[in-house]
């Protein structure tokens, strides 16, 4: 669970980075609550996942918060595919895009690109 939670952890931090410095700043004039609550999300997700940075954490409540936090990543995802990204679609300028490309290329990813 440690080894799979710091896998996680890699993909999810650059895919916050983008998200946090790209569309959240110009959705957040539109939308400051639900902004708020994302960037909440991703702390909460982030730090239980953290505690599996060095392997197996020795609190045995550990596994349960990661089963918390993984439901909460799910319903997190459904927010954003539902409401950030078409709100993104409809609202963000070429500027944005772009700021958000330029993240993107300066944090990448562990994942392959696709082809």
């Amino acid at each position: 669970m440690a080894e799979l939670a710091s896998r996680i952890a890699a993909i999810l931090g650059p895919h916050t980075e983008v998200e946090e410095g790209g569309p959240f700043p110009p959705l957040a004039a539109d939308f400051p609550d639900q902004i708020a609550v994302m960037e909440a999300e991703h702390q909460q997700i982030a730090a239980v996942l953290a505690e599996a940075s060095l392997g197996p954490p020795a609190d045995p409540a550990w596994p349960d918060r990661l089963a918390a936090a993984l439901a909460l990543l799910r319903a997190h995802i459904h927010k954003e595919q539902d409401g950030v990204f078409p709100a993104a679609l409809a609202s963000l300028h070429t500027a944005d895009w772009e700021t958000m490309e330029k993240i993107r290329a300066r944090v990448g990813s562990p994942l392959p690109s696709p082809a």
